[in-house]
């Protein structure tokens, strides 16, 4: 018994002194706080997660595949909470302004609302979801996320890991599917 209460107290104090060396927590909430650090971090989607699937509601059957780019700047972290600028590009039509309101649990499962910034005919809501969660991509922390969004008339489906991209990458200067720079997309909605 002694033994096993040992064997115990060991664990606990080796456990203990991994979390306050730097090893963190999975149930801390801090733990995604670098989402926004140093003036927040932008993610784009891969040339491999372009395609997206669109459909008229008169037409379910008929979905038609489209890609989708679409870039977010996590400007604000707190408690498990996110919220940053969001366009999204649907070849075809016209670039759409978002902004999300997200939470990420400390164990890394992710639910996003993206809300329009553009004012939709009464009746004819654009509404957009993702679910999804922190997954290790090449030892990178990617989103990778399932996001449905749509009005009355068109909906569209799509999934993605969701990949950081900062200003030292070629992502910065030429976005796959919409041949501009990540700051030009993201200037096409700017509320300033």
């Amino acid at each position: 018994m002694l033994r096993t209460l040992a064997f115990v107290a060991t664990l606990t104090a080796f456990a203990a002194c991994s979390n306050a060396n730097g090893g963190g927590s999975d149930r801390d909430d801090a733990r995604w706080s670098w989402l926004a650090a140093d003036g927040g971090t932008y993610w784009y989607v891969p040339t491999a997660n372009l395609l997206a699937y669109g459909w008229s509601t008169d037409d379910p059957q008929n979905p038609q595949p489209i890609d989708d780019q679409t870039v977010w700047h996590i400007e604000r972290y707190e408690n498990g909470y996110f919220f940053g600028s969001v366009v999204a590009e649907f070849q075809g039509y016209p670039a759409q302004c978002q902004y999300l309101i997200g939470s990420v649990t400390p164990e890394g499962r992710v639910y996003i609302t993206f809300n329009g910034l553009q004012a939709v005919p009464s009746g004819t809501p654009s509404l957009t979801t993702g679910v999804g969660a922190m997954v290790k991509v090449d030892g990178n922390w990617t989103f990778n996320m399932q996001m449905a969004s749509g009005s009355s008339s068109v909906q569209v489906t799509h999934w993605a890991f969701m990949v950081q991209c900062s200003a030292d990458e070629p992502c910065w200067s030429e976005l796959p599917s919409v041949g501009q720079s990540l700051p030009s997309l993201l200037s096409e909605c700017d509320t300033n």
